[in-house]
């Protein structure tokens, strides 16, 4: 068991994809303005997402194998390192084609980062887990309360300026080098409280469908959302990152009782949910006409998306044998498919308008959590659920 620094070091790894995937979302209209001669700078700029997403999800399956081999603390460590480098790297950068390349390297190190950090956390008592997985949600959601407004200010003073959050890294170093030297990568057969689940990928293969799924809508958000903006008159990025802010307050609000919320529902009826709460949001996000009621459903949006992580981590370290595989396994179905949305979200907005993004993605998912809800009230469930 890590001594209080080093759990603090793995709670906060939540950080690192906020920062590295999701927190330059406001800036990007700012990028793609700053480069006028290049016909498709809106492309591109919301590649530079899609770029680290897809990196991410190609590494994290190797990621977990290199934990198993030299320990999550050397692998943490490592990552934290290069993220912070090549996280800043574009502030010296004129070429988007170059900046897209470095976030390549970025969503590697994300990768580690993140997996690492998780499987240090399955390597907790079964009974303080879904506590610490909670948390560690949770502390993600306060730092893009602070994040997300800072990274739309400091675009409106340039956009290199926002890569410069990448830094925020580095403080995590010295907490991280108070880990255990060797530890084991996933808690043991005997820890286990519900069958194993998934086989050699360490996870159950429906799951890895959901978590695809989820990883697409989780992008609709911080990388769609502003552009979608601009076309109801929102183009100050200071009001376009407010429907970010309310997600991440709405992050918090479900993370910190992720705990209770577990232990009173369990595992399956909190995926139903997540499914209902996005689905419900996405739609109303799609038909709002202001400001206001669209921060209103994407706040609903980010209370469902909220549990899921935490969630699906808690039940890899709950019924997996490996359970740095597993999750590397996890995120990589979670973010492969982000390379896609770009291209997606083009294809409907041209075809039935930017609505139909948050329309089409928000009818699938109350679909499904209809059919995630009535699996969970059937008698189908101790297997999965009781964890």
């Amino acid at each position: 068991m890590p001594g209080a620094v080093g759990l603090w070091a793995l709670l906060v790894c939540g950080l690192v994809p906020m920062v590295g995937l999701f927190a330059m979302g406001p800036a990007l209209p700012m990028v793609a303005a700053a480069f006028p001669g290049d016909p498709d700078a809106e492309l591109l700029t919301q590649l530079i997402g899609g770029a680290s997403g897809i990196a991410f999800a190609l590494s994290s399956p190797v990621i977990g194998m290199l934990i198993g081999r030299y320990g999550y603390k050397r692998v943490y460590i490592v990552s934290l390192i290069v993220f912070a480098i090549f996280g800043t790297l574009p502030v010296l950068l004129d070429s988007l084609p170059l900046i897209l390349a470095s976030r390549v390297v970025l969503g590697v190190s994300v990768a580690g980062a993140m997996t690492a950090g998780l499987a240090g956390l399955g390597t907790l008592p079964a009974d303080v887990r879904p506590r610490m997985y909670g948390r560690n949600a949770m502390l993600s959601s306060v730092g893009a309360i602070a994040v997300f407004p800072s990274v739309g200010a400091l675009s409106e003073l340039g956009w290199r300026l926002p890569f410069f959050i990448h830094a925020l890294a580095l403080v995590i170093v010295p907490m991280a080098m108070t880990l255990p030297s060797a530890p084991k990568s996933g808690p043991g057969i005997s820890d286990k409280v519900a069958p194993p689940t998934g086989g050699g990928l360490g996870v159950a293969p429906i799951l890895l469908v959901l978590a695809g799924f989820i990883g697409l809508v989780m992008y609709v958000g911080p990388m769609f959302a502003p552009f979608y903006l601009h076309t109801i008159g929102v183009t100050d990025p200071r009001l376009a990152a407010l429907p970010l802010s309310a997600m991440s307050v709405g992050s918090l609000i479900m993370t910190s009782n992720y705990g209770r919320l577990h232990a009173r529902m369990g595992a399956q009826a909190l995926f139903a949910l997540t499914l209902l709460l996005t689905g419900g949001g996405l739609l109303v996000a799609g038909i709002a006409p202001s400001l206001p009621l669209f921060i209103g459903a994407m706040f609903a949006v980010s209370c469902g998306l909220a549990i899921f992580t935490p969630n699906l981590s808690s039940h890899i370290a709950a019924t997996s044998t490996n359970t740095a595989r597993g999750i590397g396994w996890a995120m990589s179905a979670m973010f492969a498919v982000q390379v896609a949305f770009p291209f997606i979200a083009r294809f409907i907005s041209q075809a039935i308008g930017s609505a139909g993004v948050f329309l089409i993605f928000g009818g699938c998912a109350l679909l499904a959590g209809i059919g995630a809800s009535a699996f969970a009230r059937s008698g189908l469930r101790p297997a999965v659920t009781n964890h």
